[in-house]
């Protein structure tokens, strides 16, 4: 049997044992207001000139604009034996019965005026542009099956309109809230060139009611931003939301939030309020800025970037910035913010570090392919004592660096002693990340660990080469598919992993303390041709006869512009001089010594390594 019909049965029994006669009584259904999509209560109370033994109550309401989420029994009808609410479309019911069930007590709502009987809970179904009023009003006839009339029970008698029983209304109104706000609140992070990271809050200022989800979009310019991270802010974390999905591209990021889930369905909310931290968007700076405190000028200027909460931009399909509220998607006005990167001011440390690559005497940086040199290391430091280094280096795959030729002859440290030394060449130029050299040195590494350091240097003046110290040297060969008369890169860079998966970077250990900012040279090696010729070939026209001679005459006292000064240099005695004629013309007429390699008859590269003289220029030198 459902309950409303045995409410009805009960009422006709509680009907059939009175017969009292009505006054002039009451119910009253009291006004309210509501801010948003937030629910509010109203008040039904009744003037009752005796005691009521029930009362049924039949409210209806424009549900294109509000719904009843409950309706309930309050005051000393909370009381009672039988309740029957039900919520239908367009309006609620709820009956009532005081005394229902044995022993039959006699229980009633004691005579009175303005005694609440019960509360009617509303939520609007729409955000208003304006206040607007909508009725809630006793209707008679019209809610339930069969339809219900208001009515109060006296002494068994059914009291209604007909029979003088008052019907006052209520209003409801819908208050136009302020837009709901979400607002990207600035942030910094310091641009020290180690992905240090700053943070810049989502804040939303709402008052449409409690927030069941939201989306968040925010670009930035990757041109000088990272973004690292997207996490929840602390008002989502209090509500304990439980869905929650990030998704980061190069330009911007989106989190999509659902408070509310997972079952049970608890209904929990973000709640209304300004300034509700909802989400926290983590950046870092791409471009170092760092200067050295006290060094005279201005700093530099900070690099920023304007975060825009940016619709219909990220992700696939594009999202918008939005709240949900009451089921429904709401767009808030949107506040952009800026995100700062700060310079780094550091104190001055003058430690110093260089690369250079070294080949033939006198060829500086210059080789050759197939060619090797010394890749050296040297470092200057006037008033630290250097613990350790760890070198990280990429360099261009067309040279080669040999892993096992890490040596410590005519250094420092081959005076000093370094306990460990560990060498990584990473030379494969096709595992994505070009090639690599870690080189990491600790000079004290064990028992009985005694303390070395390297040795601060002496004063340095220029660019600090006249006091630098030669810490070591690798081997470095130029690869036989090297482009020729370019540059071969060699340079300090971080955040490298070499052999391993461990990213490391440069740094100095000063007092057990890593320090990550100071002076680093780079180097390079520049790809020359191999110098080809014929020994005695001064003219450069591939043959070796008394013409030859009379070149070198005419270069040394008529400045005679030659290609080759190593085909010129006949004795091989590395300096250009008459005694080179004297010596050609002695093999050729007077069966004198032969030149020396390659030789007068063929051409091939110059078996002496130690002179000075500049690389040819001829036909027969190129790549």
């Amino acid at each position: 049997m459902r309950p409303l019909t045995v409410l009805y049965s009960t009422l006709v029994l509680v009907l059939s044992l009175g017969s009292m006669v009505s006054a002039q009584q009451s119910l009253t259904i009291s006004d309210g207001s509501v801010l948003g999509l937030s629910s509010t209560s109203l008040s039904i109370t009744m003037d009752a000139t005796s005691d009521v033994q029930g009362f049924v109550l039949a409210i209806g309401y424009d549900d294109s604009m509000v719904t009843a989420t409950d309706i309930s029994t309050s005051g000393t009808a909370g009381s009672a034996d039988l309740m029957v609410p039900e919520i239908l479309p367009g309006g609620a019911t709820l009956g009532v019965v005081m005394d229902s069930s044995p022993p039959f007590t006699g229980d009633t709502i004691p005579a009175g005026s303005g005694t609440e009987i019960a509360t009617l809970q509303l939520t609007p179904k729409m955000v208003v542009t304006g206040d607007t009023p909508v009725s809630i009003a006793f209707t008679d006839g019209t809610l339930n099956s069969p339809p219900l009339d208001n009515l109060i029970v006296q002494g068994g008698l059914s009291i209604g309109a007909s029979e003088g029983l008052g019907l006052n209304n209520g209003t409801l109104t819908l208050l136009e809230p302020p837009p709901a706000s979400m607002i990207m609140e600035g942030g910094s992070a310091p641009a020290d060139g180690t992905g240090t990271t700053g943070d810049a809050r989502v804040l939303l200022d709402n008052s449409l009611g409690g927030v069941q989800g939201f989306v968040t979009a925010v670009t930035h310019d990757p041109a000088i931003l990272t973004l690292e991270s997207i996490t929840t802010g602390e008002a989502t974390d209090a509500a304990n939301a439980e869905f929650q999905l990030s998704n980061i591209f190069p330009n911007g990021g989106t989190m999509g939030v659902v408070v509310d889930f997972t079952a049970p369905f608890d209904g929990q909310t973000i709640p209304m309020g300004n300034g509700q931290h909802i989400a926290t968007y983590t950046y870092s700076c791409n471009n170092a800025n760092v200067y050295v405190l006290g060094d005279p000028g201005t700093p530099p200027a900070p690099e920023s970037s304007t975060l825009t909460l940016a619709n219909d931009t990220l992700g696939e399909p594009r999202l918008d910035n939005v709240i949900v509220v009451s089921g429904l998607s709401v767009a808030p006005l949107l506040e952009s913010g800026n995100f700062i990167c700060e310079p780094v001011g550091i104190p001055a440390e003058d430690t110093i570090l260089w690369m250079e690559t070294a080949f033939d005497e006198g060829a500086g940086n210059y080789a050759y392919h197939g060619q090797t040199g010394d890749l050296c290391f040297f470092y200057a430091d006037e008033d630290d004592y250097i613990q350790g280094f760890t070198f990280t280096v990429c360099y261009d795959c067309n040279l080669t660096i040999h892993e096992d030729s890490w040596e410590f002859n005519g250094s420092i440290l081959d005076q000093v002693g370094v306990e460990y030394t560990a060498v990584q060449v990473d030379d494969d130029p096709d595992d994505g990340d070009g090639c690599e050299l870690i080189v990491a040195l600790l000079l004290d590494a064990l028992p009985p660990f005694e303390g070395q350091t390297l040795p601060q240097t002496m004063a340095t003046s220029g660019d600090g080469a006249d006091g630098r110290l030669l810490i070591g040297k690798m081997r470095v060969t130029v690869d036989m598919d090297a482009e020729c008369n370019e540059d071969q890169l060699i340079e300090w860079c971080n955040d490298i992993n070499g052999n391993g998966d461990v990213t490391l970077y440069n740094n100095v250990v000063i007092d057990f303390e890593s320090l990550r900012l100071y002076e680093r040279n780079d180097t390079l090696v520049h790809v020359v041709p191999e110098e080809i010729f014929q020994r005695g070939d001064c003219n450069s026209d591939d043959k070796v006869d008394l013409a030859d001679s009379a070149t070198m005459l005419a270069n040394q006292f008529n400045g005679l512009p030659i290609l080759c000064p190593d085909a010129c240099d006949s004795n091989d005695d590395g300096h250009l001089n008459m005694a080179d004629s004297v010596y050609l013309l002695n093999w050729l007429f007077k069966f004198g010594d032969v030149p020396t390699a390659p030789g007068p008859f063929n051409d091939g590269p110059d078996a002496t390594t130690d002179d000075t003289l500049p690389v040819c220029d001829s036909d027969d030198t190129n790549c």
